[in-house]
Order: C-alpha cells, then sequence, then structure tokens
C-alpha cells in the first residue's frame, strides 16, 4: 500500500460522504516505519523493525460520531464503507459536544518546525551506536554486568484531512540511545540507567557520555541503606521530577476536569504552585520532541501558560473538552513541550541548606489519586545530612499530597531541554518517608 493510495482514498471519502446522508467526515492516516537495534555484551541481540500504516475514519451526522479504523484499503469498497459508517454513526447516541472544530480554529500558517532527519541509518550504524554505548559503560570495572544497549529510530507521516476543507501533512522523526548497567555482585548488586532521545540523530548526546553515566549511576547506589520512617525535605533530579509534573498534567486535563475526576478541579485562576512558579507548554519549539504544527484535529497551536507566577492559567484541552467546558479551543491537548521554568537556586545550594533530607533518582510504581490528589510512590536516592549526601538508600517510600507538593515545590537552575516535559531538580519540603 502506498502514500498515494491511502490518500486517493481519503479523497474519495470526502468526494463521496454527502451521498450517503453524513454530516461531515475527518480521515487521519498515520504511516509508521520504526528500527530497534539491541547490543548485549557488545554482540548483536535483537533487531526489531516494523512498518504500519493506520487509518481512522471519524463519521458525523446529527450530533452523532461513529469512528471506523483500518491498515489495508486494497478491498475496502468506498460505497460499502460508507454505507457502513452510515449506518453506523445513526445508532450511536446523541453527543452535542462532538463535532469538527469551527474553520476559524484550523491552522493555516504552517511553520517549518524541522521535525525530519532525513539521514536514515543503517542497521550496521545502529549497531555500532549501541555497541559503543555499552562499550563505554563496560569501561568502568565496577560493573560487573549489562542488561544491553538499545539504539531506537522512528519515522512518523501523519495526515489529515477534512469535510471542512482541512488538509495537511507532516513528518516527524525519533531518535534514541539507552543503556542500563548492573554494578556489584552477589547480594550488594545495583542497576541504573541512562538515555538520550532527539528528533535529529546528531543531536543525541555521545555514546560515551551515556554509558559513562549509566555505569557512574549504578556504582554509586552500592551498599545502600535502608533508613527509617521520618518527615523530611525531598529533592527530585530532573529525571524523576518529570513525573511529579507528568501527574500534574493528567489532572490539568479538560478531560478530567469535565469529568470531575481531578484535585485540580474549580482551581482555575487560583494559585497552587508558589508565587515564583511559571510552567509553559510550547508545540512549535524547533525540533522539539513533543512539537506538532497543529493539534490532533488540525486546531492552530500557540505557546501558552499553564502556571503563571503560581497561579493556574490555562488546562489542556481538546475539542471536546473545550465545548463541555465552555472555554475557547487553544489547541493544546496535552503536555507538549512542558517547561517548569528554572528557580534562582543551584542544587547545590539547595542541598547544602538540608539538614535532613532525601535526593531520590530512581522512582517504581505509582499510587496516585487524581481525585484528591494522595500520592505515594517507592524510591531510591541518597541520604542528605547536614548540608552533604551521605549515603545510598533504597526500598523506601515517599507520599504527600499534591496540592500541598505543589504549594511546597522550589525549582533548582540546573533544567536542560532535552524531553518532552522539562524541568530542573526540585525541592518539596516536608514530605513523609515511609522505610523501616
Amino acid at each position: 500500500m502506498t502514500k498515494k493510495s491511502t490518500l486517493d482514498f481519503a479523497q474519495e471519502i470526502l468526494d463521496n460522504y454527502r451521498r450517503f446522508n453524513i454530516d461531515d467526515v475527518e480521515v487521519l492516516i498515520s504511516e509508521n516505519k520504526r528500527l530497534s537495534v539491541k547490543s548485549r555484551n557488545l554482540k548483536l541481540e535483537n533487531i526489531d523493525r516494523s512498518n504500519s500504516i493506520n487509518i481512522n475514519v471519524n463519521i458525523y451526522k446529527d450530533n452523532r460520531k461513529a469512528s471506523l479504523s483500518l491498515n489495508n484499503i486494497k478491498k475496502i469498497k468506498i460505497n460499502e464503507f460508507l454505507e457502513k459508517g452510515s449506518a453506523m454513526v445513526s445508532s450511536m447516541p446523541i453527543d452535542k459536544f462532538c463535532g469538527l472544530p469551527d474553520k476559524k480554529d484550523y491552522e493555516t500558517s504552517f511553520k517549518d518546525l524541522d521535525l525530519e532527519d532525513k539521514n536514515e541509518l543503517s542497521d550496521k550504524e545502529m549497531l555500532q551506536h549501541a555497541i559503543s554505548t555499552e562499550a563505554a559503560m563496560l569501561e568502568n570495572k565496577k560493573i560487573t554486568n549489562s542488561e544491553g544497549a538499545t539504539r531506537g529510530a522512528s519515522k512518523n507521516t501523519s495526515h489529515l484531512i477534512t469535510s471542512k476543507g482541512f488538509k495537511s501533512s507532516f513528518t516527524k522523526t525519533y531518535h534514541s540511545i539507552s543503556t542500563i548497567a548492573i554494578a556489584g555482585t552477589e547480594t550488594n548488586m545495583q542497576r541504573d540507567y541512562e538515555y538520550s532521545s532527539a528528533i535529529y540523530s546528531k543531536d543525541l548526546s555521545s555514546f560515551k557520555e551515556i554509558g559513562e553515566k549509566a555505569a557512574n549511576r549504578a556504582v554509586s547506589r552500592l551498599s545502600s541503606k535502608k533508613i527509617k520512617s521520618c518527615s523530611l525535605d525531598v529533592i527530585f533530579e530532573p529525571r524523576v521530577a518529570k513525573s511529579i509534573l507528568s501527574s500534574f498534567c493528567s489532572c490539568a486535563n479538560g478531560v478530567a476536569i469535565a469529568r470531575k475526576t481531578s484535585f485540580l478541579e474549580n482551581k482555575i485562576n487560583n494559585p497552587i504552585f508558589k508565587e515564583n512558579i511559571k510552567v509553559t507548554n510550547n508545540p512549535k519549539i524547533l525540533r522539539g520532541l513533543g512539537s506538532m504544527p497543529y493539534d490532533d484535529n488540525g486546531i492552530k497551536s500557540n505557546k501558552i501558560n499553564i502556571i503563571d507566577k503560581g497561579v493556574l492559567k490555562n488546562f489542556f484541552l481538546n475539542l471536546r473538552s473545550s465545548r463541555q467546558l465552555n472555554i475557547p479551543v487553544n489547541g493544546n491537548s496535552g503536555p507538549r513541550n512542558l517547561i517548569l521554568e528554572n528557580g534562582s537556586e543551584t542544587l547545590e545550594n539547595i542541598i547544602s541548606s538540608i539538614k535532613n533530607g532525601f535526593l531520590i533518582t530512581e522512582m517504581l510504581g505509582m499510587s496516585f489519586n487524581p481525585v484528591n490528589g494522595d500520592y505515594s510512590r517507592g524510591a531510591a536516592g541518597f541520604k542528605i545530612d547536614n548540608g552533604e549526601i551521605s549515603y545510598p538508600v533504597s526500598e523506601v517510600t515517599i507520599a504527600g499530597n499534591m496540592l500541598e507538593m505543589m504549594m511546597n515545590l522550589t525549582p533548582a537552575n540546573d533544567m536542560e531541554i532535552n524531553d518532552n516535559i522539562n524541568c530542573p531538580s526540585i525541592l518539596i519540603n516536608d514530605m513523609t518517608l515511609a522505610g523501616l
């Protein structure tokens, strides 16, 4: 099945849908090509390759919606397909919030976001990247085993065609490299990882740096101790702090607000962070991992403030939730290049100010109640005593309430923009730690 045939199929739907008493149609086509190569002990362990095409057709009639999905159109007759769609949508319940966007809300100015790396790598090149990363990790003599290194690359082309005249396509590539190190022997063993991801292969961190960081992280956790239950100040390093932001975003989503399943209901335009906190969402960063030229429905999108001066200013809104909440659509249906902006203090200064604390470098499991904000996760990291990191800690649980956590949150100034959700290290005062 070629790219041309799928677009011809979409055009046939647009040319014929009115003959079947259908009000509007929306055709979304996704063509994905993916390659993943894994090395283990400096040898090829696995190659995973896939190519897929998915077509989703949304049919609207009399405030009803039906969705049909397919990945092979060779034997599809357009009249039979539309007749089936018309029958399906007629049997659906009425949903006054469904339907296509207003024409004025569609994107009309298409900025080149530089989202396609046209340099395709061979299997051999990908394997060499993985081996180089794993070799750098194994140079550390305290690394006793390897769970391997994985090099991934994907290319996705998305097409969106609607009966209201919107028609656009874009291609986005994604590159990643990761490795997992095991340090120590017998009962004193620890594992840790490092990774990098980017739109362009050349923007990945160096393979040597990734391997060395994974090794150093695993070694630093050797001889971990358990500690007694207590209340203390907790620092989350950036890669685990992102998960706190992710939980917040799931509750700042218009779908959850409309369903009344979020502790942020009725919090719009109210302070929920300290006054110096700002969180932005920007789907149009050049080469951004979360970047898109428009949202999933073709709606124009721009940078918005989710949090400004500590105040909740916007929800993540898809088309339906914006109608449910009677809020103008903003083209930001989810986190896309989300950034919690840097604070003023270095991580070192924050650590030095803590008498009794815990630096978290890994979190395990998840217990989070989005309705009331109760939060609990397994954690590992390092004890902080009198302003200094003293020893590694494992097998503890940290807990709090998300509203209280946000109000007690202080960001450091060590953020690097390298993911879809980005933030610096964050300090949250007075959390509960459950240990021995």
